[in-house]
């Protein structure tokens, strides 16, 4: 679902932006890490499988990745193992910025509307990968799995996103990639902007209320009130 730029018929009052996939190029370096676990063993990565993970906390989504492919390692020696596949896949390079990035941080400053960032990575991960870029202190806080009970597609970082802000949810626009984090901004009462990579299942996306192709688009612009 593509709707026109007239769908955002209230502007928003605050922009809460999910991180990997999204403001960052990191899902690849996820599968890859995981690509590398199963390739030891001599099996391969299911790339609709792995969809089904993107967007979930480390700790729900590993044990499932264990039990998927019936690895018999404890669960904390596979996450070692993919800790150090993460980091040798980044080969001593920082994830990129995903293109309209820092433009649409730009942009949504001029117009003085406030931001946020709730991910499902740990507050340790994103000083790591995240802060290197230096705009962490362009948003008015940050909340990650370490601040919830429950992970997306659950509800709960979202609503406390928009508690944090002190807005109702129906005013706070959520930009996701993950059919996860789409399904938890909806469930916590928010308008969601999807912005698919090629990871992102698209036949998942019909509740989004706006599905666009970069954070660059004049449309999605244009739907936000910052053109």
């Amino acid at each position: 679902m593509t709707p026109t730029p007239t769908a955002a018929s209230r502007p928003p009052r605050a922009v809460v932006f999910d991180l990997d996939g999204l403001l960052i190029d990191t899902e690849g370096v996820f599968a890859e890490a995981a690509r590398r676990i199963l390739a030891r063993r001599g099996l391969t990565l299911e790339p609709a499988f792995f969809a089904t993970m993107m967007g979930t906390p480390g700790r729900d989504a590993l044990p499932r990745f264990v039990a998927r492919y019936r690895l018999t390692e404890p669960l904390g020696a596979i996450a070692d193992e993919y800790k150090r596949n993460f980091i040798a896949v980044l080969n001593g390079s920082r994830p990129p910025l995903m293109p309209g990035a820092a433009e649409l941080i730009d942009r949504l400053g001029r117009h003085t509307i406030p931001k946020a960032i709730a991910t499902s990575s740990t507050r340790e991960y994103v000083q790591m990968i995240f802060g290197p870029h230096g705009l962490t202190d362009r948003f008015a806080f940050v909340l990650t799995s370490d601040d919830v009970t429950h992970g997306k597609p659950n509800p709960e970082v979202y609503a406390k996103a928009a508690e944090r802000l002190g807005l109702p949810p129906a005013a706070v626009i959520v930009l996701e990639d993950s059919v996860n984090g789409l399904r938890a901004a909806k469930a916590a009462g928010c308008r969601c902007v999807v912005v698919p990579h090629e990871g992102t299942p698209r036949g998942e996306l019909g509740i989004a209320d706006l599905v666009a192709p970069s954070l660059n688009a004049p449309a999605l612009w244009e739907w936000l009130g910052i053109l």
